[in-house]
């Protein structure tokens, strides 16, 4: 298909130059490339085109500022209706699309067990205690949904400005979402039967909160601040806010207690933070430095560079970079398997996972799982990856890499 190569974004607004951007990268065929020119490079804008996986090169010339764009092989993450999220307890599955259903699969059998159309466009899933709870982030609708996990029923809806897409949930209940378009978090506590819901302003294009392990505050990233805000839960006070870098996106907490890492996407670093605001230090990761993960023994930290295609590891205590390994395209998705021994990394931009030696760091295998290969959810040694672009979640053994089931929410 051919496409015109140049387009004016000057004097639209974020959401309209977003879309556009997105709709152009959708409507070219893989290889094509494309210029943006733009009056300046917001942080809202970034983020969404690094979680899109829109890669550009950026020329500042006397009339803007030009990006020029090249079409990948899938369409933009976010931007199709297919299964991503996935998270697991006991011996069940949960599962959305990035449209209205959500679904819970029994992971003994691989059936689908329940099945709703419930939201706009559900983007991420959370947990409550003991699993009775599940909550939906719907981006779309600004708002969070909370149903009852074993059917799916809804129990509560409340409003959460901003585009909400990452939630959290406490183990007494209290569920926090991100705003990234408002700069906003949303704090809802159980009360009387519902929720008591408060939204406070915590910095620009804040992304992916994470708990203390107390469950009595919530850090969150604000990329466009580049700082780490620390929130009580109870009453929603800031009560700490550090440097951390340029764009910080996600979070790990060590085991310890002691100190949060942070993957830094504009800048490609991984900091390490005291829980009360001190930066222990800083170190390279690789272009798009985003999502992040901690090993359960507290050794080693993992970052995924989604524009450099790789996974770095540094050791926690003296954040030396061990390892640069080399991932599928547009590496979305980073989970460490329960028993920590193996680290799944799904390429987005592929169809496939790579699986890697979490403390050896290599590379054991490649899995074929599905076009779009999103987010990895754990039965014991069974993985579940949500394909976006395919629409289904694969069933596969870790210790055999063999795909045993695709699952489709039809």
């Amino acid at each position: 298909m051919t496409v015109p190569e140049f387009m004016d974004c000057r004097g639209s607004s974020l959401a309209t130059t977003g879309h556009a951007i997105v709709e152009r990268f959708n409507d070219c065929v893989s290889g094509d490339k494309f210029s943006v020119l733009l009056d300046d490079m917001p942080t809202g804008l970034r983020v969404w085109l690094l979680e899109a996986g829109i890669r550009y090169v950026p020329r500042k010339r006397v009339d803007g500022l030009y990006l020029t764009v090249r079409r990948a092989e899938v369409p933009a993450q976010g931007s199709i209706p297919g299964v991503h999220h996935v998270v697991s307890a006991g011996t069940s599955i949960w599962t959305c699309e990035r449209a209205a259903r959500v679904a819970r699969i029994d992971a003994e059998s691989g059936q689908v067990a329940a099945c709703r159309a419930l939201a706009t466009k559900a983007s991420h899933l959370a947990l409550g205690a003991g699993a009775r709870c599940l909550f939906v982030a719907d981006s779309a609708a600004d708002e969070v949904i909370a149903l009852r996990a074993a059917d799916l029923v809804v129990e509560a809806r409340w409003a959460a400005p901003g585009g909400p897409q990452l939630p959290v949930a406490s183990n007494e209940g209290i569920v926090a979402v991100t705003g990234p378009a408002t700069g906003t978090l949303t704090i809802a506590r159980p009360r009387d039967g519902g929720y008591a819901v408060q939204t406070l302003e915590v910095g620009a294009c804040p992304h992916d909160p994470l708990l203390s392990l107390d469950q009595q505050y919530v850090y969150v990233p604000c990329a466009g601040a580049g700082s780490v805000v620390k929130v009580r839960l109870a009453d929603g006070a800031i009560v700490g806010r550090c440097y951390a870098g340029a764009g910080p996106s996600h979070l790990a907490a060590h085991p310890d207690g002691t100190r949060i890492y942070s993957a830094n996407s504009w800048d490609g670093t991984m900091s390490c933070l005291s829980t009360d605001g001190e930066q222990h230090g800083r170190a390279v990761s690789g272009g798009g430095a985003h999502a992040i993960e901690i090993s359960p023994d507290g050794q080693w930290v993992y970052v995924a560079n989604f524009f450099d295609d790789t996974l770095a590891v540094f050791a926690t205590t003296t954040m030396e970079r061990v390892a640069l390994l080399s991932t599928d395209r547009y590496p979305h998705g980073l989970d460490v398997a329960p028993d920590g021994r193996t680290v799944v990394v799904a390429g987005f931009g592929s169809d496939g996972v790579r699986l890697f030696d979490a403390a050896a760091h290599h590379e054991i295998a490649r899995v074929k799982v599905g076009v779009g290969a999103s987010h990895t959810a754990f039965a014991g040694n069974v993985a579940y990856t949500a394909c976006s672009v395919d629409g289904h979640l694969a069933r596969f053994e870790i210790a055999t890499r063999a795909v045993s089931a695709k699952i489709s929410l039809h």
